[in-house]
């Protein structure tokens, strides 16, 4: 899971302006590699937005967001993530405690 801040007021008018006309699929397709892929992501009108990714490392997160141009613009604090629980489906199965694994 990373949490992404804009570096800047002026980064952030410039990359809502260039999403203004991308679909979700395009947001999708632009953001993998081999190694790292965004599975879902949040933004609001705030200075931060959130993604959910799919990854190796942070490490490969990082070189997708730096190949991308991304690291100019947004700072990414990204934190492996040992439990994930959706109410799109529920399993009834015990919680996964982070401090156990």
């Amino acid at each position: 899971m990373c949490t992404h801040s804009y570096l800047s007021g002026d980064a952030k008018e410039n990359v809502v302006n260039e999403l203004r006309e991308s679909t979700d699929r395009d947001f999708f397709e632009f953001y993998q590699s081999d190694k790292a892929r965004v599975l879902q992501h949040w933004a609001g009108k705030d200075e931060f937005f959130f993604c959910h990714w799919e990854a190796e490392s942070a490490d490969d997160i990082h070189e997708l967001l730096s190949k991308a141009g991304a690291d100019d613009v947004i700072i990414t604090l990204a934190n492996e993530m040992q439990r994930y629980i959706t109410s799109h489906n529920i399993e009834d199965k015990k919680l996964v405690i982070p401090e156990d694994e």
